[in-house]
Order: C-alpha cells, then structure tokens, then sequence
C-alpha cells in the first residue's frame, strides 16, 4: 500500500536553514564565521614566476631549485608555477580569433602543465611529484610521504570564467587561483616568486624613481589604485574578504636566500597583509540590522615617491 494511503507523515530534518532561503541577505550574515579550519596550517605555497624565473633558464631556476630543496627539511612546501610569455603570445593569438574569456583561461592552463613538468623533471629525485586537479584531496598524503606537491595555479573556472571588468583577459589568473589554494587550505604563508624586489609605486624598468612598498596593508593598497601592479588586483580584492591567508610575500627570486628569510617569516621583499581593524565584513549590511557588514567607499589615494610602510 502507498506510504501516504497508510497514514505517514512527511519526514523533516531539523536544520537552520529548513525554512530560510539562501539568497536572503539575514541569513547570508548569519553564516559569518570566525572559526574555519585550517587544514595545512604548517604548510607553505609558493608562486614561481613563469616569466620571471622559468622563461630565463637554468642560470635562474637551478639556483632557486637548490635553495628549495635546502628548505624541504625545514619547511613544508606546496609549489606552483604560471606559463610565462608562451600565456602572453596564446593570449595575443586567442584575442586576435575572438575568444571569450573561458576559452582563453583554458588555453593558458595547457601551457602551465608545461613548466609544471619542467619544475617536477628538476625536483623528482628530491621528492618533487606532479600533481593535478583530480588528486587534490590526495595532498595530505603527498606532504607526509616528503614528497613536493607541484600544481597548475589556473583556477578551474575554464569556460566559465566571468567576464572581466575591463578587456577580455580573465580577471582570475595564476595569482588568484594559488591565491585561494592557500586560502582553503590556510597555510602558513603565500609567497610569490617573481624577478623584481617587491611590489613598488611604478614598474621600476619604466621609472627608476618608483619607490619600493616594503610593508602595506591591502586595504591601503586597494586605495592607492596603482595603475601597475606585480600581481593580479584580484588577489587583492579577494584577501580583503579572506578568513584564513592574511598575509603574502612577493620576493625576487633571483637573489638566493630571500626564499629561506620568507619561509623563517622574515621582512624580505613586499609584504602585503590583511589589516583586521580595517576588514569589513564581505556580505553587505542587513536591511533594518546594525549596517555593520556594509563597505564604505574610499576615494583613491595616489602614490608618492617615498618608501611606503606600514605597521601590522
């Protein structure tokens, strides 16, 4: 006899959420959390510029390859690497046909398997194992057995990549996808390897004069709207909102040593962090509540010549 011909109630599941909608603003600010696990608490990512170190040969990567593996004892490291100037020419090539953004972010990721091998061919017999998207969950293993995670830093947004607030590159590049891998996972420090000493008001090939940013909070640099930075703006947009990765490093990774002082937690390089007296709450203000979930807007401050530094 059919369940409901027998008398049987409906089966309810007792959950905050039972009767609310998830696209109502209250209970979105009700879900705000301040207790996120850290899964790899002791662990950290690092972001090896594919034009900065890779595009230059051995005279610029063997080095680095040796001061990481000077560090593999010492530190647990997840390692990654962007494409280089073979994404800049793809790009050239893809703009020219007319793709949209999800096609180019999936001819981009392709390339970055590349150097991904690259890095692995130099790293295999110090513990260094290629590892794709599909064997995430399998990264634990990985750190434990010594080995050196190496990953493709694309996000996976492929032919779903939102378009971009300006032209038609995507907006959620090699940054931003390592960016959030140590975000989920929060990890210990985000460090980005690159051939220059840090982040400065200018790109110093075009002005010597372009000062060096040695310590800024991100919310200060969101403000100062540089029309240049050395890592996509939208790591810097989304660390405003971030639980976990509160601070990273930008190092030259052509002078030995600065990876080791950024491992030991040493002022190296750029350090941009997240200022939590100024953090603002990333769902907007609750209609009829307190409004303190709301953003105030900022008037862009403009950069000056002198060395910038900020106190944490």
């Amino acid at each position: 006899m059919p369940a409901h011909k027998r008398g049987f109630s409906r089966t309810h599941i007792s959950s905050r959420f039972m009767r609310e909608s998830l696209l109502d603003k209250g209970v979105i600010a009700s879900t705000d959390s301040r207790k996120q696990v850290a899964v790899l608490p002791d662990q950290n990512v690092i972001m090896v510029g594919g034009k900065s170190i890779i595009d230059r040969g051995r005279k610029a990567v063997y080095p680095l390859i040796e001061e990481i593996v000077e560090n593999k004892g010492k530190h647990g490291m997840i390692l990654s690497v962007s494409g280089g100037i073979r994404v800049r020419h793809s790009y050239a090539v893809g703009l020219d046909f007319g793709l949209p953004p999800g096609g180019l972010s999936m001819l981009v990721a392709g390339i970055e398997e590349q150097n991904a091998r690259i890095l692995y061919a130099l790293l295999a017999k110090h513990g260094g194992i290629r590892m794709t998207r599909d064997h995430f969950e399998e990264l634990s293993m990985y750190i434990h057995a010594g080995m050196i995670p190496i990953m493709v830093p694309m996000p996976p947004h492929m032919y779903w990549e939102k378009p971009p607030k300006f032209g038609n590159i995507p907006d959620y590049g090699p940054d931003f996808g390592i960016y959030m891998v140590s975000e989920v996972l929060g990890t210990k420090s985000m460090i980005y390897i690159k051939d220059q000493d840090g982040l400065f008001t200018e790109d110093p090939r075009k002005n010597p004069d372009a000062e060096l940013i040695k310590k800024i909070s991100v919310q200060k640099l969101l403000e100062m709207d540089l029309n240049e930075l050395i890592i996509e703006r939208s790591v810097l947009e989304v660390m405003v909102r971030s639980r976990l990765s509160k601070k990273i490093y930008i190092i030259n990774g052509l002078k030995h040593g600065n990876l080791t002082k950024a491992l030991n937690g040493r002022q190296v390089g750029t350090v941009i962090f997240k200022d939590e007296s100024r953090a603002s709450v990333s769902v907007p203000a609750v209609p009829g509540g307190s409004g303190k979930g709301a953003k105030k807007k900022t008037a862009p401050v403009k950069a000056g010549k002198k060395k910038i530094a900020a106190k944490e």
